[in-house]
C-alpha cells in the first residue's frame, strides 16, 4: 500500500510543478499577446469610425505578431479583421483574398462550422456585386455543410439567404421552393427572425404572382410571431416594420387603403431610430395615398421629402423608385413633369446597368407616352430577363431537384431479390412436384390472365368514359355557356368590335385546349417533338415549365401504348396544375435505367389534400396501372406536388 501512495504523491507534486511552469511561461509571454489584443481593439475602433486605412495598418501589426508566435487562433482573427476592413472599404478583391486565407486555416483544422461561415460570407460578397450564380452556389454550399454536421438551424438560415437572392431577381418559383424548405428546418425553433424572414419572402412572391390571399396568410403568420416584448426583442423593430410594410402593400392590392395606411403609420413608429427605413416607409405611404385619392399634395410632399433624403445619402435604388412613383403621380395632371421624372429614372437605371430597373422604367414610360422605339426595347429586354431567369432556375435546380437514387436502388434490389428467390425455389423443387405445380400454375395463370384481361378492359372503358364525360362537361360548361352569353349580348346590345373579338378569342382557346386532349399522338420518330410541344404549350409568363435529365433517344424501343399513356398522364398533371395549383414553376425529369422508365414531376403550387388526390388523380393512376406501372405522390396544402412514376419497358 505504501508504494502506490508514494507514487501518487510524486505524480501530484510533478503536476503542480507543471502548472507552475505553464503559469510562469504565461507571465513571460503576456506582453506579446497583449500587443496583439491592443492592435486588434484599436483596428476595430478605427474601422467603426470609417478610418479603414488606419484600421488595416494596426490589424497588420497584430497579424505579424500572431505569425511570430505561430498562434493560429490569433492569425485567423487578424485575417478576419482585415477582411472586414477591406469589405467596408469596398476593396472586394482583398476581402475575398483574406476570406480564402481563413478558409485554408479552418479546412486544415476540419472546422466545418467556420468553413460554412466562410461560404456564407463569400455568398454575401458576391450578392453585393450582383454575381448571382456565385452568390447562390456559396450560400448553398454553406447550407450543405451545416446539414452535414446536423445543424438544421444553420441550414435554414442559409436557405433564407438563397430565397432572398432569388426573390430579388424575380425567380419566384425557385424562391418559393427554397423558402418552404427553409421553414421545414426552422419552424418550431426559437429562430423567430429567420422564420419571419422566410414568411416575408413567401408573402412577397405570392403577392408578385397575384396570389393575394396566400400572401396575406403568410404575412399574418410573420406578424403573429410578435407576441410579446421578448419576441419583439428577438426579431427587432426594423424587421417588424418590414412585415408591416408588406402587409400594407397587400392591403393596398385589396383596395383596403385605410388599413394599409394604418400599418404604414405603425411601421413609421418602429423606424423612429432608422431614418433610411422611415423614408422608405414614407415613400410607400405616399404611393398608397395616391392610389386611394389620385394626385394630391400630401403624396407629392412625402415623395419630394423622401427623394431629397435618398439623394443626400446616394441611395441609388431608392432614388430610382421614388422617381418612378413621382412620374406616376403626375401622369394625369402634368405630362411634362411626369415625362421628366421617368426619363431621370431611366437614366439612373442605365447608369447603373440595372436591366430590371430599365425594364420597369420603360413599362411606366410607355404608359405615359407610347412610342415604337421604346416598345421594341421593352419587348427585347423582357425576353432577355426571362431567359436569364430561366437560366438561374436551371442553375439552382441542379442543387435543389435530384432523383431519388435510394428509391431506384430499392426497386432494383427488390427485382434482384425476386429473381434470386425464384432460382433458389427451382433448384430445391423435386421434378414430380414441379411437374404438378406447373400444371396447376398453367390452369391458375389462365384464369388469372382472363380476369386481369377483363379488369383492364373495364379500366380502359372507365378511363374512356371519364375522358368523354370531362370533355362533354367542358363543351357544355365552357364553350356552350360562353357562346350563349355572347349570343345574348349580340341580341340585347351592340357591343364593341374589340369586346366581341376578345370573347371569340377566349372561346377559340377553350376549343383548342379541348382539341389537344383528344387529338392523336404521333408515337413514331416525332414523339420526342410531340412531348416537347406539350411542355411548351403550358409555358407562360406566369408558369415556367422546365424539362431536365431528358435524352430524346430513350424512346427508342418503347411501345406505342406506353408512349401514349405517358403523354396523356403528363398532360393530365399539367392541366390540373394550370387549373388548380397556381404553380409558378414546374420541373419534369425523364430517365430510362435497367428497363425501367423513371418520370418525376414537381411543382410549387398550392398542393392538395389526400381526399382531393383520390378523386382528381384516379384517371392518371388508372392509365399507369394499365401499363403495369406505379404512380406515387407527395403533397401538402400550399407546399407543392411531387409525382414519381416508374414503368417497366
Amino acid at each position: 500500500m505504501k508504494l502506490p501512495l508514494v507514487t501518487s504523491f510524486f505524480v501530484f507534486f510533478g503536476f503542480l510543478l507543471l502548472i507552475s511552469s505553464c503559469e510562469s511561461r504565461k507571465i513571460q509571454k503576456n506582453p506579446i499577446p497583449a500587443k496583439i489584443f491592443e492592435n486588434e481593439e484599436l483596428a476595430k475602433s478605427l474601422r467603426n469610425k470609417g478610418k479603414f486605412d488606419s484600421a488595416i495598418y494596426h490589424q497588420e501589426i497584430a497579424l505579424k505578431e500572431a505569425i511570430k508566435l505561430k498562434d493560429t487562433a490569433s492569425i485567423k482573427e487578424s485575417y478576419h479583421g482585415l477582411y472586414l476592413s477591406y469589405k467596408k472599404k469596398k476593396n472586394i478583391d482583398s476581402a475575398f483574398s483574406y476570406l480564402q486565407k481563413i478558409y485554408n486555416i479552418v479546412s486544415l483544422m476540419n472546422d466545418t462550422v467556420w468553413m460554412a461561415k466562410i461560404y456564407h460570407k463569400k455568398g454575401a460578397l458576391y450578392k453585393d456585386i450582383d454575381s448571382t450564380k456565385l452568390s447562390l452556389s456559396n450560400f448553398t454550399d454553406s447550407k450543405n455543410l451545416y446539414l452535414k454536421i446536423g445543424n438544421t438551424i444553420g441550414a435554414g438560415k442559409e436557405l433564407l439567404e438563397v430565397a432572398n437572392v432569388q426573390r430579388g431577381l424575380g425567380s419566384f418559383g425557385a424562391c418559393e421552393l427554397t423558402a418552404t424548405e427553409g421553414l421545414k428546418y426552422l419552424e418550431g425553433t426559437n429562430e423567430l427572425k429567420s422564420i419571419g424572414g422566410l414568411y416575408l419572402a413567401l408573402a412577397t412572391i405570392s403577392r408578385e404572382t397575384e396570389r393575394t390571399k396566400v400572401a396575406n396568410d403568410y404575412i399574418d403568420k410573420a406578424l403573429e410571431l410578435v407576441k410579446d416584448s421578448s419576441a419583439v426583442k428577438e426579431i427587432d423593430k426594423i424587421t417588424i416594420g418590414k412585415f408591416k410594410n408588406t402587409k400594407a402593400n397587400i392591403l393596398k392590392d385589396l383596395e383596403k387603403f385605410d388599413e394599409a395606411i394604418y400599418y404604414l403609420e405603425s411601421a413609421l413608429k418602429d423606424f423612429k431610430n432608422n431614418t433610411l427605413e422611415a423614408k422608405r416607409t414614407q415613400f410607400n405611404l405616399a404611393h398608397t395615398i395616391y392610389v386611394k385619392n389620385g394626385y394630391n399634395t400630401v403624396s407629392d410632399s412625402l415623395l419630394r421629402n423622401s427623394y431629397e433624403y435618398f439623394l443626400s445619402q446616394n441611395k441609388d435604388s431608392e432614388i430610382f423608385s421614388t422617381l418612378l412613383k413621382r412620374a406616376q403621380l403626375y401622369k394625369d395632371v402634368d405630362k411634362g413633369k411626369s415625362t421628366q421624372y421617368i426619363n431621370e429614372a431611366l437614366k439612373s437605371a442605365e447608369d447603373r446597368d440595372k436591366k430590371k430597373s430599365i425594364y420597369e422604367a420603360l413599362e411606366i414610360k410607355l404608359d405615359i407616352d407610347f412610342n415604337k422605339i421604346d416598345y421594341k426595347r421593352f419587348i427585347a429586354l423582357r425576353n432577355e430577363l426571362q431567359r436569364e431567369k430561366e437560366d438561374l432556375d436551371y442553375f439552382y435546380i441542379n442543387y435543389r431537384f435530384n432523383y431519388e437514387d435510394a428509391e431506384k436502388e430499392k426497386i432494383r434490389a427488390e427485382n434482384e431479390t425476386i429473381i434470386a428467390e425464384s432460382k433458389a425455389s427451382k433448384r430445391t423443387t423435386q421434378l414430380l412436384i414441379l411437374f404438378l405445380i406447373l400444371i396447376s400454375l398453367i390452369v391458375l395463370i389462365f384464369f388469372i390472365y382472363q380476369r386481369i384481361k377483363r379488369r383492364h378492359k373495364i379500366e380502359k372503358l372507365k378511363t374512356v368514359h371519364v375522358t368523354e364525360a370531362r370533355i362533354s362537361s367542358k363543351v357544355h360548361d365552357e364553350l356552350a355557356n360562353d357562346l350563349y352569353e355572347l349570343m345574348s349580348q349580340l341580341e340585347t346590345s351592340s357591343p364593341e368590335k374589340e369586346m366581341i373579338l376578345d370573347k371569340l378569342d377566349t372561346i377559340y382557346n377553350q376549343a383548342r385546349d379541348i382539341s389537344k386532349q383528344i387529338q392523336s399522338v404521333d408515337t413514331d420518330q416525332k414523339f420526342a417533338d410531340e412531348l416537347s410541344n406539350l411542355f411548351r404549350s403550358y409555358q407562360s409568363e406566369k408558369i415556367n415549365v422546365l424539362l431536365k435529365r431528358y435524352d430524346v433517344e430513350i424512346w427508342k424501343g418503347i411501345s406505342s401504348h406506353i408512349k401514349i399513356t405517358v403523354y396523356r398522364v403528363l398532360q393530365e398533371l399539367l392541366t390540373n396544375m394550370k387549373k388548380h395549383s397556381n404553380a409558378a414553376l414546374v420541373v419534369v425529369s425523364i430517365e430510362k435505367n435497367n428497363k425501367q422508365l423513371f418520370i418525376q414531376y414537381i411543382d410549387n403550387g398550392k398542393g392538395f389534400t389526400e381526399e382531393i388526390s383520390k378523386n382528381g388523380l384516379q384517371n392518371a393512376e388508372n392509365r399507369i396501372h394499365a401499363i403495369k406501372g406505379k404512380l406515387t405522390f407527395d403533397t401538402e396544402l400550399h407546399k407543392g406536388c411531387k409525382f414519381s412514376i416508374n414503368v417497366p419497358v
